[in-house]
């Protein structure tokens, strides 16, 4: 689905990543879970591109439902993969930290359920390393298609980060902000849950990076676009406050 010109949004469930498109090339941020390739295939071609036009894939932070098939995509379309340098080892080792809350306390909630069902039946349960990455840093213009601009906002993972497209508006929130909480099913701007965050208090403290940003538009990697401004998008996220 085309959510604003040259930038589609790729989904089958759970977790979203996105296609950026300029002068035929393309860069894909997060590359949702190893299950999702031929799926990211078809969408492609459905736009009349094929695997040769990837020029990048470009990855929120190291996490599963997120790295999904970027080894593919570099292997069998040649795209460089760039994460932040604090996610970078984690990216090519497929290790993870631990989280700040037990996934147990979310067994009575059915989103749960819907979420992990979904990832593990697309293999989402583990992450694939990545042999070969490059890294970006806090404030850096990332030369791919787009030219998207880095706000290390960490907590979540310590690479956390969301990626903003200045001419056009738009910020690519990854999980730095969701608007539907994959383990409880709250809907709303919010940080991930704490089953899912290596540190709750710190993710909710970075919103404040994303003050002052000045986009039209926020991508999440859980929930639908949002479009009322990122001011108000961190006053609810906060408000909301862990879960």
């Amino acid at each position: 689905m085309q959510v604003s010109e040259g930038i589609h949004r790729l989904t089958q469930g759970v977790a979203n990543f996105y296609l950026i498109g300029e002068s035929g090339k393309y860069t894909v941020i997060d590359a949702g879970t190893p299950g999702d390739w031929a799926y990211f295939a078809r969408s492609l071609a459905g736009l009349g591109a094929k695997l040769a036009d990837v020029d990048a894939v470009l990855l929120t932070h190291a996490h599963p439902d997120h790295t999904g098939f970027a080894e593919r995509a570099r292997t069998e379309a040649g795209a460089q993969v760039w994460i932040h340098r604090a996610d970078e080892q984690a990216a090519r080792t497929g290790q993870t930290g631990k989280r700040d809350g037990k996934v147990t306390s979310y067994l009575f909630r059915t989103a749960f359920y819907r979420t992990t069902i979904s990832l593990l039946r697309r293999g989402g349960g583990r992450m694939i390393p990545i042999a070969e990455v490059s890294s970006f840093g806090d404030g850096e213009q990332i030369d791919v298609p787009g030219r998207p601009r880095a706000v290390h906002a960490p907590g979540h993972t310590p690479g956390s980060a969301a990626l903003l497209l200045e001419d056009r508006r738009v910020l690519v929130t990854g999980d730095v902000l969701a608007t539907e909480n994959a383990l409880t099913g709250r809907i709303g701007p919010q940080i991930m849950p704490d089953g899912l965050n290596e540190d709750g208090a710190q993710a909710l403290a970075s919103l404040d990076a994303l003050l002052g940003i000045d986009a039209d538009l926020l991508l999440p990697g859980h929930g639908d676009p949002w479009t009322e401004g990122v001011a108000e998008a961190v006053r609810r996220a906060k408000a909301a406050g862990r879960s």
